[in-house]
């Protein structure tokens, strides 16, 4: 032993070579504990069984007052069948437009809900041209929730324009009729916590296995907080289970991602 110390003291620099590297490995070895020890309190802290829990540690719940910032447009010829001046005193940023061109109608993407009647609102079709420019707004502006209304009792033929919009509505409408359809669409559209349980709904509603499930969950979580792209959420969705609209997941986590 003398001499191995002996050998080492005369060694001069390959001996102070050989500490460095070895004090590297000690400290990159205990980084690298620290890291997993990290890791693994973060997925005990999570269980990943559902997303709702997850959303409710990261974000604010959002209040009424808070969603009625929200801005809302009502595109009817008839803007009077709507009580504007209500909804305005009640705190929600409200606008109207009586008519609107095929060819200048982009303002719509500013706002997230609007009202739109079929008929008599667009000026090159006032009969028909409501089918056409919700057909664009709905392919254009995926994200803006729309509410189709009609103030006609009962008319086959517009079915189809019912059938491209988020919710549908008579008019006239009443005060407090028009204040709770605004509240409950935006409160499912626009609420982090809302849409976390719509997405539980539709995971609990494909009969996945609790382990499918979290790795699912795992995967969402993943791609809120930046690694994950929504490309390979798909792919590890419909990995691990065909049970599940991989599509239509992405497309909800997607909408939850632009809330957070």
């Amino acid at each position: 032993m003398s001499q191995f110390i002996a050998f080492w003291n005369g060694s001069g620099w390959l001996a102070n070579f050989f500490t460095v590297v070895l004090g590297l490995f000690t400290v990159g070895g205990g980084i690298y504990s620290i890291s997993k020890w990290v890791k693994t309190l973060s997925d005990n802290a999570n269980d990943y069984s559902n997303l709702l829990s997850y959303i409710k540690n990261r974000s604010r719940i959002e209040s009424q007052e808070y969603l009625k910032r929200r801005k809302i447009a009502v595109i009817d010829d008839q803007p009077e069948n709507y009580p504007v001046d209500y909804l305005r005193k009640r705190g929600f940023d409200l606008t109207t437009y009586e008519e609107v061109s095929l060819t200048d109608y982009s303002f719509i993407k500013n706002y997230d809900l609007i009202f739109m009647d079929v008929t008599n609102v667009v000026k090159e079709d006032p009969q028909r041209g409501g089918f056409e420019l919700i057909k664009r707004v709905r392919a254009e502006f995926k994200e803006v929730v729309i509410v189709g209304v009609s103030s006609k009792r009962f008319d086959p033929t517009l079915t189809e324009f019912f059938m491209m919009c988020d919710e549908q509505s008579r008019t006239p409408i009443a005060e407090q009729d028009c204040e709770n359809l605004i509240t409950d669409l935006l409160e499912k559209n626009f609420s982090p916590v809302n849409i976390a349980k719509d997405i539980d709904k539709m995971l609990a509603e494909s009969f996945l296995s609790h382990s499918q499930n979290k790795k699912i969950i795992k995967a969402i979580t993943c791609f809120l907080n930046g690694s994950l792209n929504d490309e390979n959420l798909i792919k590890k969705t419909s990995r691990t289970s065909h049970k599940v609209d991989a599509h239509r997941l992405a497309e909800k986590c997607r909408a939850l991602k632009g809330l957070l």
